[in-house]
């Protein structure tokens, strides 16, 4: 199954990108975990902030060429009833490959496995019950370069 099948509020990210990225050098600004009590599993939380840039091309097969930032934007994204942590390396940049949810088959109460493939920083997997956009802003890159 494709990703987007499994997260909630795909269409935010679509309205503001025209498209579902697949993260591929987006940068993992913050990822926090709250850990619910006990008796209360399903309310264990982690929140992964990804700063994404759209570029577009500009003067193709000529000496001209160049790509220009088309957008920025800020996705956080939740995941429910998170579990199974297996995460490394959070650093000053983080840039990741991409973002991957899968069913995981495990068991129904953690039944979606989230990737997220590290190409420098952080990086690695947790499973969870639901993910869930959970707002997407703009970004000024010009502050935050």
């Amino acid at each position: 199954m494709e990703t987007i099948e499994h997260i909630i509020g795909v269409e935010r990210v679509i309205a503001e990108l025209g498209y579902w990225p697949s993260f591929h050098d987006a940068e993992v600004i913050a990822f926090s975990a709250e850990r619910a009590f006990p008796f209360k599993r399903d309310e264990t939380i982690a929140h992964l902030a990804v700063h994404v840039r759209q570029y577009e091309s500009v003067g193709e097969g000529t000496t001209q060429y160049e790509q220009v930032l088309r957008k920025s934007v800020l996705v956080r994204l939740a995941f429910k009833g998170a579990c199974d942590f297996d995460l490394s390396d959070f650093n000053h940049q983080n840039v990741i490959n991409a973002i991957t949810v899968s069913a995981s088959g495990a068991n129904e109460s953690t039944g979606l496995l989230v990737n997220i493939e590290s190409i420098w920083g952080f990086g690695g997997s947790l499973r969870c019950q639901s993910v869930e956009v959970e707002n997407v802003e703009a970004v000024n890159d010009a502050l935050s370069k």
